[in-house]
């Protein structure tokens, strides 16, 4: 899900659990927003260029030339912008509206601090977790999230990265943190957890272009499946996460694969070439 929203002093948040189910709470510094408890320790951070919601087949949303910051933690992707396209917004979406609608009421009594454009996808929500790597000067990297809500509506976030950055190891990284996140939370049949269990070493399938790691029976995005957390006991949610391939960026200079850092301020230096150049 994705939406502005108001940035609210964090003293006037009586329920920060509650307000985050549906939509990341934001944060008063630029591109931030509120971790929970839920998310861990063990967060990578990435930066966007570019993002797009669709409900269905329309276009709810779109920005371009912006940058966006994403974390990927143990129960969830966000994302956060302060300077969104102020002129752009919602095209429309009947099936988000309702979803959204919650949303609105349970914000609507806190006082503005400005705006910033939130978005979040709950790893229980996810059907398919893709990327679409560039192929040439001109092509990009993508990252596609495919959640579905109520009565067979489907949702579509795809975020545009920046071309130093494998887009694959991110959908991998993902697809490996979900899993986790999952059958750490959900009481599931043997035959689901089973296949759940072997999503993140899975071969991904491609579909118009973009490869897919698929999840059974995942959940519709609902408050419901939002608080869906690791049960008392559970094995904790980073194990396979902690086992993964780190996500890497592509050296300008010469095309090297590097391992992102996890402050996205700092600078990577190639272990090829040993130029240095901005995460």
């Amino acid at each position: 899900m994705i939406n502005v929203v108001d940035v609210v002093d964090p003293a006037e948040i009586k329920d920060p659990f509650a307000l985050g189910l549906l939509l990341p709470v934001p944060g008063t510094e630029k591109n931030t927003i509120l971790t929970e408890a839920r998310d861990g320790e063990h967060i990578q951070r990435l930066t966007a260029v570019a993002v797009e919601f669709r409900t269905g087949a329309q276009v709810a949303f779109r920005d371009r030339k912006i940058k966006i910051d994403v974390l990927i933690t143990d129960a969830r992707i966000t994302l956060a912008c302060s300077k969104y396209d102020k002129g752009g917004g919602w095209i429309g979406g009947a099936s988000f509206m309702v979803v959204a609608n919650s949303v609105s009421k349970a914000r609507a009594k806190l006082r503005s601090r400005g705006k910033m454009l939130v978005g979040q996808v709950r790893y229980p929500w996810i059907q398919r977790v893709g990327s679409s790597p560039r192929t040439g000067w001109a092509s990009e990297e993508k990252l596609v999230l495919d959640t579905k809500a109520g009565q067979g509506g489907q949702m579509r976030l795809t975020l545009t990265l920046p071309k130093s950055l494998d887009s694959a190891s991110v959908a991998s990284e993902i697809a490996r943190r979900a899993a986790a996140y999952r059958l750490a939370s959900e009481e599931l049949a043997p035959d689901t957890r089973s296949r759940l269990g072997q999503v993140p070493n899975s071969e991904p399938t491609e579909s118009d272009g973009v490869r897919f790691f698929t999840f059974p029976e995942p959940r519709w995005v609902t408050e419901e499946s939002a608080r869906l957390m690791p049960r008392a006991g559970a094995t904790k949610t980073v194990a396979l996460s902690e086992k993964s391939e780190p996500i890497t960026r592509r050296c300008p200079e010469c095309g090297a694969l590097n391992r992102l850092p996890g402050d996205p301020a700092r600078m990577v230096r190639c272990g090829r070439c040993q130029r240095e150049f901005a995460s």
